[in-house]
């Protein structure tokens, strides 16, 4: 269960590499202390913008993941790891950020970014020897988990 949950919070991450539009950025002027739940549409949309690269996966550490969703052996693990490398498949991540999951969310702006590029950090951290019974959230998403639990435990928020 505790891996699961793990995973969840994990894919939560995923799915924000590539959230927002391909505009570019749009010069709004974030305030870092600002709930996610007073933000603007506008101010969302830059909020997932601004976390475009430090969230940011290399194909090999999407690979990492997509092998140990699919086996715990290391061997087999990598198997799956080398077909991933090699396969022209879809990316692994969402094409939008749901920022209507930002609505009531009590987490600052910045809490927010320091979760997310925390669990960017973990996932590039991942490796077929990774041991999930060992992995944790970030402790720096504690914070998110306890005012906006949403928002990391569906998987699609972020």
């Amino acid at each position: 269960m505790r891996r699961m949950t793990l995973l969840g919070v994990l894919a939560a991450g995923l799915a924000l590499v590539a959230c927002g539009d391909e505009g570019g950025e749009t010069g709004i002027a974030l305030d870092e202390n600002q709930q996610l739940g007073e933000l603007t549409s506008e101010e969302a949309s830059q909020v997932c913008d601004d976390l475009k690269q430090p969230m940011k996966l290399a194909k090999a550490d999407q690979c990492d993941l997509v092998g140990l969703l699919n086996s715990r052996e290391i061997e087999a693990c990598v198997a799956i790891w080398r077909q991933c490398l090699i396969s022209p498949g879809e990316p692994l991540t969402s094409s939008r950020c749901f920022t209507y999951e930002f609505e009531g969310c009590a987490v600052t702006v910045a809490e927010a970014k320091t979760c997310l590029i925390a669990m960017a950090g973990t996932l590039k951290e991942l490796s077929c020897g990774s041991d999930f019974d060992l992995l944790q959230p970030p402790e720096e998403c504690a914070g998110v988990r306890a005012k906006c639990p949403s928002i990391l435990e569906n998987g699609e928020g972020f």
